[in-house]
């Protein structure tokens, strides 16, 4: 990116066979010019990446694309759309399509072609669309003087939400001007962003799309046709109808929300032909260059700081739309190959859902146990504050073994190469339970039998003073336990052998008893 540039992409209303051309910024020199698509309709020309141009025929129900590189446009794709497109707007990624025909909003998948809605809730043509920075809400203006934002998920799958209601309803309505919306500027933030707006009725409008609320309405002494913001959000540039580009200072915004300012104050940008409308602005990456085109067929450049004219672009028609992109000159060589984004034409009618629509995930490991919690031994203490004793838990959750000391690492490491040497299965682990837990049966019949013989030889041992009854009351209880102890390991036994491999695999997970420690 050594030698990259920033490219003006300039369209005009001229009848020439020429739509779109491409300067140097800086120097002035042609690096491109689009043709054979008539001309450019305002607010409807845009990129795809670094990859197409994209505008709307200002007479035609078309829509051309061009690779960035080639002069002629694409071969084999044909882009008719219902009418004709007042406005279009493209997502950042550049996967959907929104445009404007009449007071209607079509909304098309780009790669696909698919016709997703179409949106119907202006009452007058819709005159401008945007989308926000990360591409989730776009916002259309109309000559209505309405100002809608809406949310794109809802608008390309809409919901059955019940009651009646529509979930392609916009997300926000803005009722404020009383005359048409002629341009819109979203700043950086999506739906946490400014939105600024300006109207016939000399009013640029400054809404906070968090919350939806109207911020600061400054009124100009004449109409406005476009705004412009620099990436700071500190300074707005509207373009008014008299041929002279405002600036207005968001730092020293006015505390009321709604304020008038007079000539005498207003810093102006002033070159073009008095009394033609500022049609469209744009702003170099670092904010230190603003580009104005109108209808005097004229595109100035300006220096920001002293309100300078650099140079002055003669044009052979009103301009109609300025974007700026840095770019590297190689992307318009003709070996520069573009990857195919279109896999069919534009559709005229909304496309019924497809079952299989969807997209389709892969699960590399079986998650299907999920995270396990450790259980806590409530016998044991665990010294430390209550903050190291939640960071030891979440180290165990994070690791899903709960370490308590160094013997017990030994023994898990010596129980996984054993499992890896003798490829024991589950089963057979299953199996030395049941033996664990028989001997352990045997050895509780062997003491209760001792019990009994030592009760019954106290009993028979002669001599013995009456005063032992409370011995035998003691044997006799542990003989009782022993016997209800007994009784449990049988059951355990039992409900093993006589349960499915689901319940074998579960008695097999249990952790083994643990060895005495040998002195």
């Amino acid at each position: 990116m050594g030698d990259a540039v920033e490219a003006l992409f300039i369209s005009t209303s001229s009848e020439d066979n020429t739509t779109c051309s491409v300067q140097d910024l800086r120097t002035g020199t042609d690096l491109m010019r689009y043709k054979g698509g008539g001309c450019a309709q305002h607010h409807s020309l845009d990129m795809i990446h670094l990859n197409y141009v994209m505008a709307a025929n200002s007479a035609k129900p078309l829509l051309h694309v061009w690779p960035i590189n080639k002069q002629e446009q694409m071969a084999g794709l044909r882009f008719v759309v219902p009418g004709k497109v007042n406005a279009l707007a493209l997502t950042p990624d550049g996967n959907f399509l929104v445009a404007a025909i009449q007071e209607n909003i079509y909304l098309w998948h780009m790669n696909s072609g698919r016709m997703l809605n179409t949106l119907s809730k202006h009452y007058q043509a819709i005159t401008c669309l945007r989308f926000t920075d990360n591409g989730e809400h776009f916002i259309s203006g109309g000559k209505d003087g309405a100002v809608l934002v809406w949310d794109l998920t809802f608008s390309a799958a809409p919901l059955d939400t019940g009651g009646g209601k529509d979930s392609t309803e916009p997300l926000y309505s803005f009722n404020d001007h009383g005359l048409a919306v002629t341009d819109l500027y979203s700043g950086i933030g999506g739906i946490r962003s400014y939105l600024y707006t300006v109207s016939l009725d000399r009013c640029c409008k400054v809404y906070d799309l968090c919350g939806g609320v109207l911020l600061l309405s400054v009124v100009f002494p004449v109409a406005l046709h476009s705004v412009i913001v620099n990436k700071m959000e500190t300074k707005v540039y509207v373009g008014s109808g008299d041929g002279k580009v405002f600036v207005f200072h968001m730092e020293n915004a006015p505390r009321m929300k709604e304020y008038h300012l007079e000539e005498e104050e207003i810093q102006a940008f002033v070159g073009h032909t008095p009394g033609k409308a500022i049609t469209c602005l744009a702003l170099n990456l670092s904010a230190s260059t603003l580009v104005s085109g109108g209808e005097d067929n004229q595109v100035c450049v300006w220096d920001v700081g002293s309100r300078q004219l650099i140079k002055s672009l003669s044009q052979k028609g009103s301009v109609t739309n300025l974007r700026i992109r840095l770019l590297s000159p190689a992307i318009f060589l003709p070996e520069h190959k573009q990857p195919q984004l279109f896999a069919d034409s534009l559709k005229r009618m909304i496309s019924p859902p497809d079952e299989n629509d969807g997209i389709e995930l892969f699960m590399e490991e079986d998650d299907s146990s999920g995270r396990k919690t450790p259980e806590l031994d409530y016998t044991l203490s665990y010294p430390g504050t209550d903050e190291e004793i939640i960071l030891k838990l979440i180290a165990s959750m994070s690791t899903g073994k709960n370490k308590e000391n160094e013997d017990e690492d030994e023994e898990v490491e010596a129980e996984a190469e054993s499992e890896a040497i003798d490829g024991e299965s589950a089963a057979e682990d299953g199996d030395s339970e049941v033996e664990e837990v028989e001997s352990e049966a045997e050895g509780m019949e062997t003491a209760t039998k001792e019990a009994e013989s030592e009760e019954s030889d106290a009993e028979d041992t002669p001599g013995s003073p009456q005063t032992n009854d409370v011995n035998v009351q003691k044997l006799l209880a542990e003989n009782a336990r022993l016997k209800e102890e007994s009784k449990r390991m049988f059951e355990i036994m039992f409900k093993y052998i006589a349960s499915d491999a689901a319940v074998q695999g579960e008695i097999a997970e249990k952790p083994k008893r643990k060895k005495a420690r040998q002195t």
